[in-house]
Order: C-alpha cells, then sequence, then structure tokens
C-alpha cells in the first residue's frame, strides 16, 4: 500500500484575499498567517455581536466625538494576515480609508464573540495580533461562561498589561470609553 503523498496548503497573500469574488451566501473568512479560515458563527454568537455592538452605537451616539462603531469588516494586518473581527471602534479623529472599498486598519477596540469553530485563534494567534498591532484594548466575549475577557494597555505599554475577566453580575467599562457601562448580563440576553 502506497502512502498519499501529503500537500501542505497554499499560502495566499492578503492581496489574493482581497481580491477574491464576494461569497453569495454571506460565508465569512479570514486570512491568518497566508492560511484562508472558515468562520462558522452560531445563533448565541451572532446575539452576543448584536448585544455588544448595540450597546457600544449607543454609547457612541450620545454624545459628539465619540467615533466610529463597526460589524465584522475585512481589516488589513499585515502582508498575510486579514481579520474580521466581530465588532470594532475607531476613536474620533482616527483617518480611516474610504467608507466603501476594504480592507480597514485595526479598530482601537477589538471585540471578539466565542464561536466553536473560532474561539481557540481568537484567544491565541489572533490576541497575540491584536496585542502585536497595536490594538488599545481587547474583549473576547465568552456568551457560555457569560464573562467578558478584556486586554488592555496602560499608559505607554506595548503590550496588554492589564487584564480583568467581568462577570455577568458585573458591568463592563472602558477607560477608552469615557461613561460607558453596561451590565455584563445585558450582552447575553
Amino acid at each position: 500500500m502506497h502512502a498519499m503523498p501529503s500537500v501542505a496548503p497554499q499560502r495566499m497573500t492578503a492581496e489574493e484575499f482581497l481580491a477574491l469574488p464576494e461569497r453569495e451566501d454571506n460565508t465569512r473568512f479570514e486570512l491568518v498567517d497566508g492560511e484562508v479560515v472558515l468562520s462558522k458563527p452560531t445563533p448565541l454568537h451572532q446575539h452576543a455581536v448584536l448585544e455588544v455592538a448595540s450597546h457600544l452605537r449607543l454609547w457612541s451616539r450620545e454624545q459628539p466625538g465619540r467615533g466610529r462603531v463597526t460589524l465584522d469588516i475585512d481589516t488589513w494586518v499585515d502582508h498575510w494576515t486579514v481579520l474580521a473581527p466581530d465588532v470594532q471602534w475607531y476613536a474620533e479623529g482616527r483617518e480611516l480609508p474610504g467608507m466603501t472599498e476594504p480592507p480597514w486598519p485595526l479598530g482601537d477596540l477589538v471585540v471578539e464573540v466565542r464561536s466553536p469553530s473560532t474561539w481557540h485563534r481568537d484567544v491565541g494567534r489572533k490576541k497575540v495580533i491584536y496585542e502585536r498591532d497595536g490594538v488599545r484594548e481587547l474583549w473576547l466575549v465568552d456568551p457560555p461562561a457569560r464573562t467578558v475577557l478584556v486586554f488592555c494597555r496602560s499608559a505607554g505599554s506595548a503590550t496588554f498589561d492589564v487584564t480583568a475577566e467581568v462577570g455577568e453580575d458585573e458591568t463592563l467599562m472602558s477607560s477608552l470609553l469615557p461613561g460607558f457601562a453596561t451590565p455584563v448580563a445585558d450582552l447575553f440576553g
């Protein structure tokens, strides 16, 4: 019996990934270190994404100058990586490219919500990328555990040197978002 030769997956560049045609079935993909990764969100995931985005958007619209909130948009990281964080917030005054053509830069606040197909990357490789590439704050929202893991930087820090686990009976706040406060339980319905 002959062993089948193994074929290494072909790496793709960010430029090649962004040139792929849009899929009609709304399937979401990301490019992580040259590997195309499929995202399969669950209803639980999507509910939490909408709740986080809604709370951030309400806060941002309460007063002028509170930046912009987006859902999963193609976000340029480097030549081998294009991510689509579940929610991002961009501080007021951030220079963003045009509003109609990807890719966009990483936000100041990035939110990833637990999904069985992607969580291992969110807490692993993607967290490393976000930290390395200057994201100021990262929220990892875990609906099954009903918690939010918060990673942020103290003034002048090059790494996420402040971490917190905010439980469902606590209030989620952020030094990036003055006046933002939401009960974590509200994010899970």
